[in-house]
């Protein structure tokens, strides 16, 4: 694969790293991007007046919004990553922390769910095992089947000393194990010599045995990429019409207050006239002119000032505006209000998984796939640390994942759905008091019989 062509486009790398990454893998990433930029095809209209030209359309940023959302829900920084080995324990602990999971970890997730994916590659540095997170639009898959992506290339743009340089890797399985390439380039695309930045990079590296890549992509599950099977689909890919209508209102609801500004109709005989630079008559109507001056006319309705002022249509646009983010929201998988700004709309985050709501199946449904990915990080950060030593050969890898975000099943509404399922005659008596009062099976028919003996 020619590297250097496929991440220096047209538009050159200063501009854009992968700038031809985007016409391998189709617009779709790079149009995506834009609109969680706060881009967008809609983003600029016809100026009204003689003149013409155009102005950008004032954004609500609801796609960037839409993303940070499910971020949140799907994984915070409690989530549990433990292995009941406690060598690859205090192992897995020490590099996640160095590499700042937690918090780089967030920001990833959020891109990927912009972008329909991400990767994350694991490689041996200078100061052990490191994590390199890649968005969606500096990837490009090399060879894959249905059961996933085995190869790929890479984009890592860096700074040194002030000057700007593209780091480019691919990364396939072959037959006697993983084959690595490395390329560096300059900020114009000239090819250089890694021993300038890397002294001890192998421009091509063998690993016998392996047969898996050192690199996980991350795949929202919203979909495929239709220019690009393997990688997965934004989470808005099919809401675009409706992020369109959001910024349009919102467009208009800010230039309700332009042109709604306070307007006064006054007599002509009360407008002044000056001649600027130019030499061209302005005219205007002095607001402080204190001075009394006679007129000549007879009709006192032409010397009435007029408050010409309009209505702002402001509860049309919020009620309209918080439809649209209804509406986006049940495109994108969530429960109504999720995405609303008005107080008393959203129900406490216990009722949410209670309830058993939309956000919450939603958010079920990303976190067995984001479990998934980090299970096989952690299996490479394992193999990488034998590789090197630093993790002894007998140690096990059978890592788990816990989502423990501290919200736990409102007891009310467990209570309450208990009831009414035994009222309906759905669940027995001993069932409904053992969901009730959190006890055994066992124990509430003990219950009931003590209670009959009395």
């Amino acid at each position: 694969m020619d590297l250097k062509n496929l991440f220096f486009g047209k538009r050159g790398f200063s501009q854009n790293t992968t700038a031809a990454v985007a016409a391998e893998n189709g617009n779709a990433v790079e149009r995506w991007l834009d609109i969680y930029n706060g881009g967008g095809e809609w983003r600029h209209t016809r100026k009204g007046g003689m003149n013409g030209g155009m102005r950008k359309v004032a954004a609500l940023g609801a796609a960037k919004a839409l993303c940070a959302e499910l971020s949140r829900l799907c994984f915070t920084e409690s989530t549990e990553i433990a292995c009941s080995d406690k060598e690859t324990q205090a192992f897995l602990e020490s590099v996640l922390a160095e590499n700042c999971f937690a918090e780089r970890f967030p920001d990833f997730l959020e891109k990927a769910f912009a972008l329909g994916g991400g990767v994350i590659k694991v490689y041996s540095g200078k100061q052990g095992v490191r994590l390199d997170f890649i968005t969606a639009d500096g990837f490009v898959p090399t060879k894959w089947n249905g059961r996933g992506i085995y190869g790929g290339a890479f984009g890592s743009r860096l700074v040194e000393n002030g000057k700007s340089y593209l780091l480019a890797e691919t990364q396939e399985v072959a037959s006697d194990g993983l084959i690595i390439e490395n390329k560096l380039f300059n900020e114009n695309g000239r090819e250089l010599d890694l021993s300038e930045l890397y002294p001890k990079m192998q421009e091509k590296t063998v690993i016998k045995g392996l047969t898996k890549p050192l690199f996980v992509y991350f795949r929202t599950g919203a979909g495929k990429n239709r220019d690009c099977p393997p990688l997965g689909g934004s989470v808005y890919a099919d809401c675009e019409d409706t992020l369109k209508a959001i910024d349009v209102v919102f467009d208009s609801l800010t230039r309700e207050f332009i042109l709604g500004k306070k307007r006064i109709i006054v007599p002509s005989y009360a407008v002044r006239g000056e001649y600027d630079e130019n030499g061209e008559l302005k005219r205007y109507f002095n607001v402080n002119d204190e001075v009394f001056e006679a007129f000549s006319t007879s009709d006192a309705e032409e010397l009435k000032i007029t408050d010409n002022t309009s209505a702002l249509r402001v509860p049309e646009h919020i009620e309209a505006l918080d439809k649209l983010l209804d509406l986006l929201c049940m495109q994108a998988g969530l429960s109504e209000g999720t995405l609303s700004y008005k107080s008393g709309t959203l129900r406490t985050a216990t009722e949410v998984i209670s309830r058993n709501s939309r956000t919450y199946r939603t958010a079920c449904f990303y976190r067995k796939l984001i479990a998934d990915g980090i299970t096989r990080v952690c299996e490479n950060i394992c193999l990488l640390g034998k590789m090197s030593g630093e993790l002894s050969s007998r140690a096990k890898e059978n890592v788990y994942i816990r989502f423990a975000d501290g919200v736990c099943e409102d007891e009310n509404t467990k209570a309450e759905r208990a009831k009414t399922l035994y009222s309906s005659g759905l669940i027995s008596k001993a069932r409904a008091l053992s969901e009730i009062y959190g006890i055994s099976l066992d124990e509430a028919k003990n219950m009931i019989k003590e209670d009959n003996d009395e």
